[in-house]
């Protein structure tokens, strides 16, 4: 299974916005992230939608944080790349003759959304400032 790695990506972009504190260019950070700048852009192009950052397009533009790290928690990122389905059940046809195979769908679909539900609480618990605390401490 291919794991998506849009919200380490961007959670790393924002730290990186906190830790310059001024503007930084999408090259910039798709070196620091050693990934494809079109895939840094895209979720740049995400957080700023979002509000989480500024962008300026001219020369020594780039993004900066738009709001305080203590004012944007792990949910809003999240929320920001678009809220997929991290669970799926499946999307074939049920066999008719099968119990099992003709309720699983919408009983995993009610599982899954409050498992996901849950999930998405305790992100938005947890800020920007929380995640470099923590990295702060890591590092030491």
């Amino acid at each position: 299974m291919n794991k998506d790695q849009r919200l380490s990506s961007a959670i790393h972009i924002l730290l990186a916005l906190d830790y310059v504190g001024g503007f930084i260019s999408s090259q910039h950070l798709a070196v620091s992230l050693q990934s494809n700048p079109a895939f840094i852009r895209r979720i740049i192009s995400q957080l700023a939608q979002a509000g989480l950052i500024v962008t300026e397009k001219r020369k020594g533009g780039g993004s900066r944080l738009a709001k305080d790290t203590s004012k944007i928690t792990i949910g809003d990122i999240y929320l920001a790349l678009g809220h997929n389905r991290i669970f799926k059940s499946f999307e074939k046809e049920p066999f008719k003759k099968c119990k099992v195979s003709c309720c699983i769908k919408s009983t995993l679909d009610g599982v899954y959304e409050d498992i996901e539900g849950a999930m998405l609480n305790r992100m938005k618990k947890i800020t920007l400032a929380q995640v470099i605390k923590k990295m702060r401490i890591g590092a030491s």
